[in-house]
């Protein structure tokens, strides 16, 4: 792992986790569901997972990764997925395959790798990206989500949350390049996390159609990372 002085980090705040406004109202009025492969009741899932999804959906064509080459991922049920059509793909699920030491399981290299809401149940993530770093070809991609605030779940193997700056510097501090940090959160859907200990969905939280996404009350996030071509 590498050494980051206070300057660096503050660069990667500034430049990827510090978003402008117009980010933040985007989204406000909630856009359709995108995804057909993956109906899903979206109105009810864990709010976070819709932006999620369409920020995923735009950054795919933003960066020309709907068509690469060989993808890796870890659930079939993603909905992410549905945005990615790889001449190849392989379907690597716990715990058959473990990040911690996927890099020793895996005798292939991927273009992108796509794994969500995880990390939160890795007890050693630096080590788990570590290995999932040697699996990437270089100039290959990495997408994930993990929530900055949870209630317990899948115990006892609930160990942590990233902040968008933590989830940066994690995917840095093993080699890779970062992207794009997207992130949402308000404080209706904090107090009914923790009021209800359930998944707040769009139907629990919509007031006139629309939900807000609070830049101080970040609830979940998610990062597009690049594995540098000269490594």
């Amino acid at each position: 792992m590498q050494y980051f002085s206070d300057a660096e980090i503050t660069d990667l705040y500034e430049t990827k986790v510090k978003l402008p406004d117009s980010y933040f109202e985007k989204y406000e009025t909630v856009p359709a569901w995108p995804c057909t492969k993956f109906p899903m009741a979206w109105n009810t899932i864990d709010f976070p997972r819709v932006i999620c999804v369409h920020d995923f959906k735009e950054w795919v064509e933003k960066y020309n990764l709907k068509n690469v080459e060989s993808l890796g991922y870890t659930f079939e049920t993603d909905p992410e997925l549905e945005f990615v059509t790889p001449g190849r793909s392989r379907l690597m699920k716990y715990p058959g395959f473990d990040l911690h030491t996927i890099d020793r399981l895996v005798d292939e290299q991927f273009d992108f790798f796509v794994f969500n809401q995880t990390l939160e149940h890795l007890y050693n993530p630096f080590l788990a990206m570590e290995s999932l770093f040697k699996i990437i070809k270089p100039g290959g991609y990495v997408f994930t989500s993990v929530p900055t605030l949870n209630i317990p779940h899948a115990l006892p193997f609930h160990y942590n949350g990233f902040t968008p700056l933590g989830l940066g510097m994690l995917f840095k501090s093993v080699g890779f390049e970062v992207i794009e940090i997207g992130q949402w959160g308000n404080f209706d859907y904090i107090q009914k996390l923790w009021g209800t200990h359930g998944w707040p969905g769009y139907d629990q939280l919509q007031v006139d159609g629309k939900v807000s996404n609070e830049r101080q009350n970040v609830c979940q996030c998610w990062i597009l990372a690049r594995k540098p071509v000269l490594v």
